[in-house]
């Protein structure tokens, strides 16, 4: 089939783009739009003709290789049929989705701009609410590690975290020791105390290993930031809401988030053809590993 040889090059197309702004909720106030070529479901149609030509929707299972790149630690990500019906039939999405796209942000965004020297991520299998109640030692010292190999330069780090039936985004900016708090149902940090906790104490040992002096008065100086991003109108989309907000993010190339999010980006929503942009770009890149072989 045709599809299964188009390789894909967005990274130009993610710098250009701009969304298809409405107006902000509760807002009267009319925004410019941009005309935007509608998706399509050609990707999803071919991956989904190639997976049914395998042994996965029979319990077989295909492995995407994450390098140490990526969240720190270098290993094969399992996935499977669950997985790919998740994207098919606009399922919510669990942590191998968030990972594999992950995956194609750092290789068609990150690396191919430079951008890995200015960003990285935080791997939400070890960094979520459930390990964090359970065993925040190893949640803990998982995160500082990271900050830590990066301590000379400042670099924004996404957090995708789960709270165990919810995705949000945290960006970390661990050396202006700032943390954007994005969430598509509108909470705020005080929501999740646990993890709030957590990353402010990841934060002060971040400093103090550092040797940063700080006064008595800025040893509490650590900020969150609630962004006023765009609001999910279901119970499904969190999980593509916050692959959006890292997909902006990375395309704008910015490591400051304003606190009524990205003008290029700004909106109430996501309209379905952003949502299904995100699907698209993930079967793609499925397609483009032969994952399916």
């Amino acid at each position: 089939m045709l599809c299964y040889f188009v390789w894909f090059n967005a990274s130009a197309q993610q710098k250009k783009e701009v969304s298809n702004a409405s107006a902000r909720v509760k807002s009267s106030g009319a925004k410019k739009t941009v005309a935007r070529k509608k998706p399509t479901t050609k990707y999803r149609s071919c991956l989904r003709t190639f997976l049914e030509m395998t042994d996965i929707p029979t319990g077989g299972v295909r492995t995407v290789h994450m390098e140490v790149g990526i969240f720190g630690f270098d290993y094969d990500q399992m996935i499977g049929n669950e997985d790919f019906m998740q994207v098919f039939s606009h399922e919510e999405i669990g942590v191998t989705v968030v990972n594999t796209y992950i995956r194609f942000l750092y290789d068609k965004l990150m690396r191919p701009n430079g951008l890995d020297v200015s960003f990285g991520f935080l791997a939400p299998a070890t960094v979520n609410l459930g390990l964090i109640l359970s065993r925040p030692d190893t949640v803990t010292e998982y995160v500082l590690r990271i900050l830590m190999d990066n301590k000379d330069a400042e670099k924004l780090f996404f957090i995708p975290f789960n709270t165990g039936g919810h995705w949000l985004l945290l960006a970390i900016n661990p050396i202006r020791e700032i943390v954007y708090y994005l969430d598509s149902l509108g909470n705020d940090w005080t929501t999740y105390p646990d993890m709030k906790v957590l990353i402010d104490t990841v934060l002060q040992a971040f400093r103090a290993q550092r040797d940063i002096q700080t006064s008595r008065r800025g040893a509490n100086s650590i900020t969150w930031i609630k962004v006023a991003c765009p609001q999910q109108r279901n119970q499904i989309d969190c999980g593509y809401f916050m692959l959006r907000f890292m997909r902006d993010t990375l395309a704008l190339g910015r490591l400051k988030i304003p606190t009524d999010y990205f003008d290029e980006f700004k909106c109430a929503f996501y309209t379905k053809d952003q949502v299904d942009e995100i699907k698209e770009e993930w079967c793609q890149f499925m397609i483009k590993l032969n994952v399916c072989s």
